[in-house]
C-alpha cells in the first residue's frame, strides 16, 4: 500500500508500487499436500504440484478472497478514520500493507496447520526463499531494483523540469536527501513485504497464465486496492483529487516492474526492497501541491514510460508458467 504523493500535509511513503536465477529445493516426499494455488513462486519451478489445478472452484475462491478481501478491509479501516475525523497516520499506512498477507494466511491456514506447514507451504507460497542463484546474485538484484526506482524518480524529475511540468529541488538537496533515505529502505521493507507476498507471489501462482497477462491484472487490482486510502486523503483535504488520481495510475507501471523483479529472481525480497523506496519524481518537486492537473499527468506519464521500460527489460523472456 502506498501513501499519497507529496502535498503540504502528506508526502508519499512509497515510490509507489521489481531479479536473478536459483533452483527451488525439492519438497520431501513426506511433506504435507500443498493446497490449491500454493505452488512454488511463479517462474521459479515452472510447474505446480499435481493437485494445484485439481479444484478450480477452490482456486477461484482463493483468487477472489486475495483480490477482494484486502480492499474491503482497507475500506473499513479508512472509513473508521473518516468517521473519527482523524487523518490516516503513517503507522496505519505501514500496518495496512499487511492486510493482504493476513488474508493470505486465512487462505493457507488449513495447510499451515499440518506438520512443516510454514516451511513447505508458507515459504513457497509467499516467495520468501532466496530464489534463483547465489546469495550474492540475489543481493545484487535487490540493489538493482532499488537503483532502478531511484533512477526513474530522478530521470522523471529531470525530464519534467525540462518540459516545464515542475520545478525540481536543488540537485544538491536531492542528492543529500536520497543519501539519508537509503538506510531506511530495509526498515520500510518490513512493511511493504506484507503486500508483496500476495501481489507478487501468492496471487500470481493462483492466476497462472503468461507473465504479462497475470501481472497486468494484478497491477489493476493493486491500484484499486489503494483507492480507499487515496480517496480518504482527498475527503480529508490532505490531497487534491488530481494528485490522488495521478498517484493511483502511477502504481500500474510500478506494479509491472515489481512483478518482473520477482519473476526474475523467484523471490519477493527484491520487490519488497524496491517497493520500500519512498521516492518518486513528484516528491523531488519544490512545490508538489502547486502543480496543476495537466502537469501532474505529464509527470505521471513520463515516470510510467520509464518504469514500464524497466519492467520490459527485466521481465522473463520465456514464461514457463504460462498456461
Amino acid at each position: 500500500m502506498t501513501a499519497a504523493p507529496a502535498s503540504p500535509a502528506r508526502p508519499p511513503a512509497d515510490s509507489s508500487d521489481s531479479s536473478a536465477h536459483s533452483h527451488t529445493p525439492h519438497t520431501p516426499e513426506d511433506a504435507p499436500v500443498v493446497p490449491v494455488g500454493t505452488a512454488g513462486i511463479a517462474g521459479t519451478t515452472g510447474t505446480a504440484p499435481a493437485d494445484a489445478t485439481s479444484d478450480p472452484a477452490a482456486t477461484s475462491r482463493s483468487i477472489l478472497l486475495l483480490a477482494g478481501a484486502p480492499l474491503l478491509l482497507l475500506t473499513a479501516v479508512c472509513g473508521a478514520f473518516l468517521v473519527a475525523g482523524v487523518s490516516v497516520p503513517t503507522w496505519a499506512v505501514a500496518a495496512g500493507r499487511w492486510l493482504p498477507a493476513l488474508v493470505s494466511l486465512v487462505v493457507l491456514w488449513p495447510a499451515l496447520r499440518r506438520p512443516r506447514g510454514v516451511r513447505d507451504v508458507l515459504v513457497p507460497a509467499w516467495g520468501l526463499g532466496r530464489g534463483r542463484g547465489s546469495r550474492s546474485r540475489a543481493a545484487l538484484l535487490s540493489l538493482a531494483g532499488i537503483a532502478v526506482v531511484l533512477v526513474v524518480a530522478v530521470m522523471t524529475a529531470a525530464l519534467s523540469d525540462t518540459v516545464g511540468a515542475m520545478t525540481v529541488q536543488p540537485w544538491g538537496d536531492v542528492a543529500l536527501g536520497l543519501t539519508l533515505m537509503l538506510p531506511l529502505i530495509p526498515v520500510l521493507a518490513l512493511s511493504t513485504l506484507g503486500e508483496e507476498v500476495v501481489w507478487r507471489s501468492h496471487l500470481p501462482q493462483l492466476l497462472g497464465g503468461t507473465f504479462w497477462r497475470r501481472s497486468f491484472l494484478i497491477a489493476l487490482v493493486w491500484a484499486v486496492f489503494h483507492v480507499p486510502l487515496h480517496l480518504t486523503y482527498v475527503l480529508q483535504g490532505d490531497l487534491s483529487l488530481a494528485h490522488a488520481a495521478a498517484t493511483t495510475a502511477g502504481l500500474i507501471p510500478l506494479s509491472l516492474f515489481l512483478s518482473a523483479l520477482t519473476a526474475r529472481q523467484g523471490s519477493v525480497w527484491p520487490a519488497a526492497l524496491a517497493h520500500a523506496v519512498p521516492v518518486t519524481g513528484l516528491t523531488l518537486a519544490q512545490n508538489a501541491a502547486a502543480i496543476d492537473p495537466a502537469a501532474l499527468w505529464t509527470i505521471t506519464l513520463l515516470g510510467g514510460v520509464l518504469m514500464l521500460s524497466a519492467a520490459m527489460a527485466l521481465a522473463p523472456s520465456e514464461d514457463a508458467h504460462a498456461g
